[in-house]
Formats: C-alpha cells, structure tokens, sequence
C-alpha cells in the first residue's frame, strides 16, 4: 500500500510525462492546473504548465494559535512540545546548525541538509505510527527530520524525512512508543524567504484503498451513464495492459453491455482532482483479465487536457472488464467517466414462425387460431401464443419463454436445434432436431413460463454453449373432447439466436 502523501527521494529527477527536458517542453506534458516542483538555475519552484513559476500565495487565514513560538535555534536546548499540536515556529532568523546535515534519507533535489533550523523534542502519547504534517500550515519551502532522543543527533540516526509532500510543504511519518521522546529538527530547503508556520503530530491511519482497487472485486456498472471513481487511495495492480502506459493507482469496474455495437468510456473534462492524467484499458469478460485489452488509451485525442477516452466493440449483454488508473503513481486522481453505447439494443430476441392461423401448414381440423397463435384449443379459438423477453447473451443470459391462451392444465417448455412444421397432436409441431425438455408448468389464468424462481437458465439447461439459433415452444395437455382424439396441443413457436 502506498502511504499517503508520496516521498520522493529524487524529486528533481522524478520522471515528468513524456520525458520533459525543458520549460517549453514541460508546457504541454502538465494539465490545466497541475503545479510541480522543478530545478530552475539551481533553485526549486512550482512550476505549472506553461513553463510558468507559480507565485506562492499566503494563507488564506491566519496561522493556528499554538502554546509555543519559535522553536530553539540548538539542538542543544530543543524546545519542548507534547500532545498533537499545532506547534508553533519561526525560522526567519534561525542560522542552520551542523548536526543533522548528513542524513541520506534527506536527499532531496540534490540537497542532504536542513537550513535556517529549529529543534523540538515531543514524547509520544501513543504506540504506533506518528504523522507530522505541514501542509496547509506554512508558506515557504519547509523540510523537517526526526530522531528518536532528546538532544542533538548523531549523524545516520534520522528515523524519518521529507522535503515535499503537499506542494512545497513537509509531511512524513514514523514509529513511536508511548512515553519515548523524539527530536524534531525543522527547516527550509535551500536558502528561501523562511516565515513563521505550525506543524502538527497526530497517530497515523493508514488510507483504505477503494473496494474495487483489486480486480477480484470489481464494481458492477450496467449501460450507458456517467459514474464517479477516487483513486486517491488506490494501489498499483500487476494486472496491465500490454499498448498503453501502466494504469497505476487504478481501479477496476465490470460493465454489462446493453447493446451491439461500439461503447465509448471517457474522463474527458470530468476530472475534480489537482491531477487529470488518467490511463483508461478495457479487457473482455468479468474479474481479472485473462488476456490483451481489447483497447486502451492515456490521453484523448478529444480530451481538452490529459484525460483518455477508449472505444471498443460490445455484445449485447456481454461483460467487460474496465480499469481506470493514473498515468504516475505520483498522480491522485478522482472525479467521473461516463460511458456510451452505438448499435443495436438489447430487446426481445425471438422472432416467432409456424403460425396455426391458415397462413402455413393447415390445422388438423381447420381449427386455425389467431394470426401469430398456435391452432385454436378447446378453451381459446384464438389459439396459444408463445413469445420471448430477455436477452439471449451466453455471458448474461436472461431469456424467459412465455406461454399463454392455454388451458389451465400442465404445459413442457422445450428446445429444438431445428425449424420444423408438421401436424402434431391438436397444433403444428415446431421446433425439432435434437429436442431438449426445459421444464414442466402449470398454468394459471391460461399462462406460464420458463425459467421461475429456482430454475437454470434457458441456455444453461438447453445445452446451449455457443453461439448459434435455437426453436422454442410450449406443449400444453387438453384433455377435452376436441379436433382429434389427441389430447394435446402447442403454441407457435419462437426462434432464438444466441450471442
């Protein structure tokens, strides 16, 4: 897990999108409102994406009051703080000492040491991990080490340091024990305008990545809509694609299509984060990828900054694995992506044939039924009727066959891998080649349906594992003195094709 702010220990050679050599170059490689540290004639500023210095402006409010001014200018004499803060201090006429200016762990922008220094030392309340934070409490170039003891530290004992974390400020962390006391060296980085500021030490909680940070547990989104996503805490995956940078700090989502043809997922102008350089991949089916994406994209041709927009193929009802991540590990990026669809929407997939309405095959007995039913039966003349909702999507398969205008008798819902149309019993039989029983109904008020509560899925217990067209139709008894001495009779019947 990632601990929050990130520390680089080489900023000045933290690798820039795209490999920024110069100002000019740095322009187009940085969004709208992004703002980084850079090394410009040997001093370090926040730069945006222009190539611009960004003027640092003063708090908005006045700082913190705190119990303590200033902080001693020896390590020899440190003051001395306890509790969480804030803490006051002022480095402006502080001089930079000689301990605590070796430490490897404070190599930042090519400089190990800690100028215009104060000391503190702070004895923990609490076993765990401490969090010292300057963010939002100074407005110069903070940096600040820590030490376990209660004077001057020797040299290669710093437990923790950081140079910036938020913008230009300081935060880091570091392992205490309750009633241990620590030494808290706070400076500047290079040789600035220093002010006063405060500091704060609070125990650490570790961020809580996002649910869906592994793709064992992605969120399930289905059809078009606009969803919003916070990769601030999330982890870097092993699972990437194999065209586009590595998404880090990504998320994952698995999204069931709602029509055939073409989806559209984007973060074009829906990015609310400092960050927007997102990476967008998109895999076939469900849980953790099993192969190459079927496309992916870091920046968007039609993305107004560095934002990625991917468009991919789509089944209806079909899964689709999406992973949303940052273009850097550095990068925390929250906001929306909003997915379209273009093609043919899902719907009532059957397409019904083999009317007993005069229109094909005669009646046994000239009892045609209605245009579009099966032959009429003793309790309808208009004869019964067999029709289809669902979608008929082997990955998503919620086809239901429904049968009406049938006595209030027992019916069998079955499947054929053939189109037939021959005199059977009271009706036409429909559907043929290899037959597959469905399963038995009653019906209620004329009418019934395959699949209920409980029962397998159409394709599940037709056998149906690729795709192809199946025939569909009901069977239902009636025992009635009626057209043949048969005693039963079907319903038209209902080609299905599966996708």
């Amino acid at each position: 897990m990632r601990p929050v702010p990130h520390t680089s220990p080489t900023k000045s050679t933290t690798p820039l999108k795209k490999h920024i050599l110069s100002c000019a170059a740095f322009a187009a490689g940085l969004s709208a409102s992004a703002q980084i540290p850079m090394m410009i004639h040997g001093q370090k500023v926040l730069v945006d994406k222009h190539g611009q210095i960004v003027q640092q402006a003063p708090l908005a409010h006045p700082l913190p009051q705190a119990p303590l001014v200033g902080g001693a200018d020896s390590c020899v004499t440190p003051d001395v703080i306890v509790g969480a803060g804030p803490f006051a201090f002022d480095t402006t006429t502080a001089t930079t000492g000689t301990q605590g200016q070796s430490e490897t762990i404070c190599n930042f922008s090519a400089q190990v040491g800690v100028n215009r220094d104060v000391w503190f030392t702070w004895t923990s309340g609490f076993t765990g991990q401490a969090d010292i934070s300057f963010c939002n409490m100074a407005t110069f170039d903070t940096k600040v080490a820590v030490y376990a003891g209660t004077t001057c530290p020797t040299a290669g004992s710093a437990l923790a340091c950081n140079d910036d974390a938020c913008g230009l400020q300081s935060r880091t962390q570091f392992s205490v024990t309750s009633g241990s006391t620590y030494v808290i060296q706070v400076g500047e980085w290079g040789t600035g305008a220093p002010s006063p500021g405060t500091f704060t030490i609070n125990p650490y909680v570790p961020p809580v990545p996002p649910t869906n940070d592994n793709c064992t547990a992605p969120i399930a989104i289905t059809g078009p809509g606009t969803y919003t996503f916070d990769n601030t805490l999330a982890t870097s995956s092993p699972q990437q694609s194999g065209a586009c940078p590595t998404a880090e700090n990504d998320t994952w989502y698995n999204y069931t299509a709602t029509s055939t043809g073409t989806a559209t997922i984007m973060t074009c102008g829906l990015i609310t984060s400092f960050d927007d350089d997102t990476v967008i991949a998109v895999y076939a089916g469900s849980g953790c990828p099993s192969g190459a994406e079927l496309n992916c994209n870091d920046d968007g041709l039609n993305c107004p900054g560095l934002e990625s927009e991917v468009t991919w193929p789509t089944t209806c009802g079909s899964s689709y694995i999406l992973q949303v991540g940052a273009y850097d590990a550095l990068y925390q990026i929250a906001g929306s992506f909003n997915i379209s669809e273009t093609g043919t929407a899902c719907g009532s997939v059957g397409v019904p044939y083999c009317f007993g309405d005069g229109t094909g095959t005669a009646c046994p007995c000239a009892n045609n039924g209605a245009a579009g039913n099966g032959c009429a039966n003793s309790v309808n003349a208009n004869g019964a009727n067999l029709t289809t909702s669902g979608n008929s999507s082997l990955a998503n398969d919620t086809l239901v066959l429904q049968g009406s205008g049938m006595p209030n008798a027992s019916c069998l819902y079955f499947q054929g891998t053939s189109q037939i149309n021959a005199v059977f019993g009271d009706g036409l039989r429909c559907a043929g080649g290899v037959v597959t029983r469905l399963g038995t109904k009653t019906n209620v008020a004329g009418a019934s349906q395959y699949p209920t509560a409980g029962n397998p899925s159409v394709s599940v217990k037709g056998a149906v594992t690729t795709p192809g067209t199946r025939a569909y139709q009901t069977w239902y008894r009636n025992a009635a003195a009626f057209c043949t001495t048969s005693t039963f009779n079907l319903t038209n019947g209902v080609l299905v094709t599966w996708q």
